[in-house]
């Protein structure tokens, strides 16, 4: 289960997905789709607090080498 923060009823709807955050301004589910659309949102709209069964962020590409500088 995923949980989520953001604004008080802050509403998301499309793609299939209605999503509104409740009083306190938390959301708490297991759907795939909706956990792909709040992350989606992270962090400009929505914050995730919990991430347990959220969908893992890609990962980081390694660093390339430095370029060795040529002697003339």
């Amino acid at each position: 289960m995923a949980k989520y923060k953001s604004t008080p009823f802050y509403e998301i709807e499309g793609n299939g997905v209605r999503v509104k955050f409740d009083f306190f301004g938390e959301y708490e589910t297991n759907k795939a789709d909706e956990i792909a659309a709040l992350n989606a949102l992270c962090p400009t709209w929505v914050v995730c607090i919990d991430p347990t069964g959220a969908i893992e962020p890609k990962p980081e590409e390694p660093a390339k080498p430095a370029r060795k500088s040529s002697a003339k």
